[in-house]
């Protein structure tokens, strides 16, 4: 089995044959134009061929799979380009006449000593996103966790405040905003700022903010990303209809809400375009009094929501409870899917897989404890009146609709499966509530399993 030492091994040699004249490919073969270039410094670099860019990626994957800490930390791409940068330098210091083995060790050494750097050096940081939330866009400030929603004019106060931004931007942000239009700016980074928060937060009468800790730059922001759409699943779940509110809960980086056309020729029929609107403009209609009201009412709900945010964001998983905060990340993660996928058999396959996660495993009979454990439904009983018992129920989401879909199997693919999908959401919904809230009530158990008892 290749090592990582192994790999610099044959890296080091690699080098060593290109060296002869000839040897570097050119337009015409190994299929790429241009050899690549690593920097060394003093504004000299190294040609690398195919070869060598391919035993380079394989010892930074070596190097992250050593760490855990990195594969939370750093995107692939990103610690790639960081081990990539550190390889130059490092070949620098050996003879390539010397025992290559004993190459392949100071090479590594520096690189490793290279990129240690880098890994302690990202601190605390906020990622802002433009979102829409309620109609209402007077709610006050609040936090889940550590995502934090704010009116936009409120969030702009507070960048000020914080000295994030500069008296000149926050006014004439404030006037962009108000429907006016400033003056042109000569280029500055404080006009450059200006245009950023102007695009970053668009029409959006809200901003979502996610704060990182630890994190590279690419993983911190698509990791705070996925941590504001839990937050907007946490705040959805507490309507019946979860999906509904999601469809006015969006980041400016989601897809926007839009009309889909279609056309459609009918013999010896004349026919208009058709369409249907994708997404809502804002989520459900409550006043500031009625949603304070219900974060306090439901603060512990909300604290857990907000503790597996955390799980998800943290750097090495070191949290109270990480295995119980690693089944409810995922399970908001699915069921936020769900609520936003378009195909409906792929809705009940995700919302399937949220029910799957909640139980840890376990089929169809793994998600029928789960409901017996935390909706007090029992097998043969029937989920309302004149309907299917709990048993069937599970069996049409989890057998008919997630297994045999995801095995090929499904001879009922055309069905129309939009019933299937509202039970499945209403399965997963009231499971997923039940499951934080006694997550919340046993503060000290860290047992998945304990969700099916």
């Amino acid at each position: 089995m290749a090592t990582l030492e192994s790999y610099v091994e044959a890296l080091i040699a690699e080098l060593t044959r290109i060296q002869d004249p000839g040897t570097v490919p050119g337009p015409d073969k190994e299929g790429f134009s241009f050899p690549g270039q690593i920097a060394v410094g003093n504004d000299r670099f190294i040609t690398t061929t195919r070869e060598m860019e391919r035993l380079i990626e394989l010892s930074s994957r070596e190097l992250k799979r050593s760490d855990p800490v990195l594969s939370r930390s750093h995107t692939d791409s990103e610690w790639n380009r960081i081990v990539r940068g550190a390889f130059g330098p490092a070949l620098m210091l050996i003879d390539l006449d010397d025992d290559r083995q004993k190459n392949a060790r100071t090479v590594l050494a520096a690189v490793r000593a290279a990129v240690s750097g880098p890994v302690k050096t990202h601190g605390p940081a906020e990622h802002a996103f433009g979102c829409t939330l309620f109609s209402n866009f007077e709610v006050a400030p609040f936090s889940i966790g550590p995502v934090q929603f704010e009116p936009r004019p409120a969030w702009l106060e507070r960048k000020l405040t914080e000295g994030d931004v500069s008296k000149t931007t926050a006014r004439r942000v404030m006037r962009v905003w108000s429907g006016g239009k400033p003056r042109k700016r000569k280029t500055s980074v404080d006009s450059i700022r200006e245009q950023d928060i102007l695009d970053a937060v668009g029409k959006c009468p809200y901003v979502c903010s996610v704060r990182t800790e630890g994190l590279a730059s690419e993983a911190g922001r698509l990791k705070a990303q996925t941590a504001a759409r839990l937050a907007l699943t946490g705040i959805a779940l507490r309507w019946a209809v979860s999906s509904k509110a999601l469809e006015g809960f969006r980041l400016l980086v989601d897809p926007s809400v839009r009309r889909q056309r279609s056309l459609v020729f009918i013999p010896k029929v004349k026919t208009l375009c058709g369409g249907n609107l994708m997404g809502l403009p804002h989520g459900p209609n409550i006043s500031p009094g009625d949603w304070a009201k219900e974060l306090a009412d439901y603060r512990d709900y909300f604290d857990v929501v907000g503790e597996a945010i955390n799980y998800y964001l943290s750097r090495d998983g070191k949290v109270a409870r990480p295995r119980l905060m690693n089944t409810f990340a995922q399970s908001l993660l699915w069921f936020h899917e769900g609520c936003r996928d378009e195909v409906e058999l792929m809705a009940v396959v995700k919302f399937s897989a949220c029910l799957d996660a909640l139980a840890s495993g376990g089929k169809s009979n793994g998600i029928r404890s789960l409901v017996r454990a935390r909706l007090g439904m029992q097998d043969e009983n029937p989920i309302r009146k004149d309907g299917p018992t709990m048993r069937q129920a599970v069996e049409e989401i989890y057998s008919s609709g997630r297994s045999r879909t995801i095995h090929g199997t499904n001879d009922k693919i055309t069905n129309d499966w939009s019933s299937t999908r509202a039970l499945a959401e209403q399965f997963a919904r009231l499971c997923l509530l039940m499951s934080l809230d006694w997550a919340a009530s046993n503060l000290t158990s860290d047992d998945p399993l304990a969700l099916k008892r």
